[in-house]
């Protein structure tokens, strides 16, 4: 909802729309100020075909522990984003199923038109993978020489603009995977709850080896600090998101504020319905002493832990 929510809300400037210009001179605008992202639907859809599939057969675990476990996932992709890289493999899978056949030819009408869609899509899903420390470096490369004062003169125009639409679109897809955080205070505080719950899962099956309860206030800050406020201010800094980038910026920074007065006490009690409901469903297992095979249907779990 949230990269649907953004892509609707790419702009052009007002004057755009206030010059008596004719429709093409207006579209032509439209089109650089965006980075041909808004005349572009293939790249609409493969935004939000990767939104949707990025999480497909997720864990719930990070991918750091697959590659300290050695599990088969994470030697199947070389230890690079094994999670992200498995929801693309499954999602692609089903996709080139023959039923799927009619809505591959409309969606890409051409080999060529395949291939950029595939390209699109792993990229896309790829940028939600924001603990690697590699990629990162090369993201923040990328954003520091495409928005700098000499990106324009030192490489052609259509190169530049292809890298700015790539930038938009990676900012695009991370601050939709995270969207709770620059939402209202109510949804950040459920969907926080719920990723409290999967990482406290996992560290009491023994697939973590840090409690979430001896870092999660301090974390939270942490992380609205060094990661959400500055990636809501570069969707303002890139310029094409309209007031959007304001909306997510100003509900990041109340949210942090919120959290820094009564995280503490929210945090009690996320801890105390956790450790309810671990009760109720898995009796007096304790912490760390291996692994629990555990149903979908599960109140505090999505997904089975146990690998094929």
């Amino acid at each position: 909802m949230s990269v649907a929510k953004l892509l609707s809300r790419i702009v052009a400037p007002d004057q755009v729309f206030n010059d008596e210009a004719n429709q093409d001179q207006i579209a032509l605008s439209l089109h650089d100020y965006t980075y041909g992202i808004t005349s572009d639907p293939l790249t609409q859809f493969a935004c939000v075909f990767a939104a949707l599939i990025h999480d497909v057969d997720h864990y719930g675990i990070p991918n750091s522990q697959l590659v300290e476990e050695k599990a088969p996932l994470a030697f199947r992709y070389k230890n690079r984003s094994p999670a992200e890289q498995n929801s693309v493999n499954i999602a692609w899978k089903i996709l080139m199923k023959s039923q799927f056949a009619g809505l591959r030819a409309t969606i890409c009408p051409t080999d060529d038109e395949m291939r950029r869609f595939r390209q699109l899509v792993v990229n896309s899903v790829m940028a939600t993978d924001i603990a690697d420390k590699e990629m990162k470096a090369l993201r923040n490369g990328r954003w520091a020489k495409a928005f700098s004062d000499q990106s324009a003169t030192e490489e052609s125009e259509r190169t530049n603009i292809n890298r700015k639409a790539t930038i938009v679109i990676e900012h695009l897809l991370q601050a939709s995977d995270v969207a709770h955080t620059m939402q209202h205070w109510h949804v950040y505080t459920k969907w926080n709850e719920r990723l409290f719950q999967e990482m406290s899962l996992a560290y009491m099956v023994g697939r973590s080896n840090k409690d979430p309860v001896e870092f999660w206030y301090q974390g939270e800050l942490g992380f609205f600090d060094f990661y959400i406020i500055p990636l809501a201010k570069k969707l303002s800094e890139c310029g094409v998101f309209g007031v959007s980038s304001d909306e997510y910026l100003q509900y990041a920074e109340r949210n942090r504020e919120e959290w820094a007065r009564r995280g503490e006490e929210i945090l009690q009690g996320m801890i105390e319905r956790f450790q309810d409901k671990f009760r109720n469903e898995f009796g007096g297992f304790q912490p760390g002493t291996g692994s629990v095979t555990y149903s979908a249907t599960s109140s505090i779990a999505s997904t089975s832990f146990r690998e094929e």
